[in-house]
């Protein structure tokens, strides 16, 4: 029986090594890129007041806070933290078009809603922090509160609230821009 040189086997070797070192340093790449948060909308938008709703600036070429907006629409956005305590949302989405959108600081959604066709969505939701500390009882639960909102939670430490109009021409706009400046994010105090 005759031994395979080796120059052979170093032949076939080098053709399986090659693939599955490409494979490895393509995967690590990847999951580098994904760690990567520099340039993430969250980051980006770091400047705004926090817990704060703020009307930006309409989208046009070179004036984009973030990319991928879209120029047919008008946007307020509030940078939330719950470090301090849950934060309450309020927005009216009055019409097809309309959407709100909660998405964590790495931009993943929380919380979506559209508009209703043909009559306004009144959206009002708590933000409370990720982890399991008390916050203390509620308005209704000491009697102060008449009135009992719609309770409805979203789980998330930091993140975007992002407000989304339509833009259907300038004899609209004005109305849009009084919408939007209507929704409100804050910090809840019990």
């Amino acid at each position: 029986m005759i031994a395979a040189s080796p120059s052979r086997w170093l032949t076939w070797r080098g053709i399986l090594i090659v693939p599955v070192a490409a494979a490895v340093v393509h995967l690590i790449a990847t999951f580098m890129a994904m760690s990567d948060t520099r340039n993430a909308a969250y980051t980006r938008l770091t400047g705004l007041p926090a817990n704060t709703m703020t009307v930006l600036d309409p989208v046009a070429p070179g004036r984009q806070p973030v990319p991928f907006l879209s120029s047919d629409a008008r946007y307020s956005i509030c940078r939330f933290d719950t470090a301090n305590g849950p934060i309450t949302v309020r927005a009216t989405l009055p019409d097809l078009g309309w959407t709100l959108g909660v998405y964590h600081a790495d931009g993943s959604s929380a919380y979506f809603a559209a508009a209703a066709p043909g009559r306004p969505t009144a959206i009002v939701l708590t933000i409370v922090p990720a982890d399991d500390r008390f916050l203390g009882l509620t308005p209704h639960a000491l009697g102060k509160s008449t009135t009992i909102e719609p309770q409805l939670s979203v789980s998330a430490p930091v993140g975007l609230i992002v407000v989304r109009a339509p833009d259907k021409g300038a004899a609209y706009r004005g109305g849009a821009e009084a919408v939007l400046a209507q929704a409100s994010c804050a910090a809840r105090a019990y």
